[in-house]
């Protein structure tokens, strides 16, 4: 009996926990952005420059694009998201300047997100758009 037991002990394994994509587990994270998935090819983000934070209880979020700091409002029903009046610095930064703003439109398209291995994921419709990590 004593030997099935540490058998079975032995066999237990342990899981992650398994996070639920609501808006307070998205909430107060600084999320930086890792890669922008386009038709034309994925576009991998390799410093941590470009983030959102997202502020559940003002409804509000921002951060930076690569360049300019950024803002926006944004509605949350389940994992349905919808980002309204962003809005940024005007700086030019020739290095980013493209990224950052294919970035800021690809925020604009977005309607629904998940959350999936530390990831924050940013979709429009099925189609995935932004990649994030903490």
């Amino acid at each position: 009996m004593l030997l099935l037991m540490v058998i079975l002990y032995g066999c237990k394994t342990t899981k992650a926990p398994v996070i639920v994509a609501t808006e307070r587990s998205i909430s107060g994270i600084q999320w930086y952005l890792k890669t922008i998935y386009q038709p034309a090819g994925n576009l991998t983000i390799n410093d941590n420059i470009a983030f959102i934070k997202f502020d559940a209880e003002k409804n509000s979020a921002g951060g930076k694009g690569g360049c300019n700091n950024y803002g926006c409002s944004y509605n949350v029903n389940g994992t349905i998201i919808d980002f309204k009046n962003v809005f940024s610095t005007k700086m030019f930064c020739e290095k980013t300047q493209q990224q950052e703003d294919l970035f800021f439109r690809l925020l604009e398209k977005v309607n629904r997100f998940d959350v999936k291995n530390a990831r924050l994921l940013l979709y429009k419709d099925d189609e995935l758009l932004l990649e994030f990590g903490k």
